[in-house]
């Protein structure tokens, strides 16, 4: 089939799905149903990650020198251009430096900054759950076609249609097991991506804080 566009793409999409559901039976569509949602939550984990760029966190880090050099004005600007989450949390701490105690604000900026880093940890471990069932998923389907295919080769037992009835009810259980390996092996590496990219964040953060925290250390 020649796809040309975005609906042709949809309508190919479509009966494919249905072509694995008549092969493998109802576990198959289980596992693309548990698959549609998966691809769902990477998209939103994607446009999540993709909307907090490297540029955002290195013009955080450039206010923290412009404070640090006393050009606090500039870089409460430079802050507010950032367009990061974290930057009222970086001016808080800019601002209380001089007169909390340290490591009081220390534990404020952790505190803040575990609860700016849980909306890009969030749906993990649901995306790890996808690609932990598909291939059980897979399994129960083998189990289930092996077991309707000796069911019927018992009754048409010494037939001509002994064979087909085992060849139908294989043929069935390998389509099952071979859509939940696709999708797991699918979702690891898409799994492995985010987490990759939470770990970035993650340490982005972390440097941010810790240079507040720090800012003149070494100075003088």
């Amino acid at each position: 089939m020649e796809i040309q566009n975005l609906t042709d793409l949809l309508t190919y999409t479509w009966d494919s799905a249905l072509t694995l559901v008549e092969l493998g039976g109802p576990v198959v569509a289980v596992q693309l149903v548990i698959s549609t949602i998966g691809f769902a939550m990477v998209l939103y984990k994607l446009l999540q990650f993709i909307a907090i760029s490297t540029s955002r966190f290195r013009a955080a880090e450039r206010a923290i020198d412009l404070w640090g050099e006393g050009e606090t004005e500039l870089a409460l600007k430079l802050l507010g251009r950032a367009r990061l989450g974290l930057a009222r949390d970086l001016q808080f701490g800019l601002q209380n430096l001089a007169t909390a105690d340290r490591e009081q604000l220390r534990d404020e900026l952790s505190r803040r900054g575990m609860f700016f880093l849980r909306p890009y940890g969030s749906l993990l471990r649901a995306l790890e759950i996808v690609y932990y069932l598909s291939p059980v998923l897979g399994l129960l389907g083998t189990v289930l076609g092996m077991i309707d295919a000796f069911r019927h080769l018992a009754v048409v037992a010494g037939t001509e249609a002994g064979s087909s009835a085992l060849a139908n009810g294989i043929w069935e259980a390998l389509v099952c097991t071979a859509v939940g390996l696709v999708i797991a092996i699918i979702f690891t590496a898409l799994h492995a991506l985010l987490q990759t990219r939470l770990e970035r964040v993650a340490e982005e953060t972390s440097n941010l804080l810790t240079k507040v925290l720090t800012l003149g250390v070494g100075r003088g």
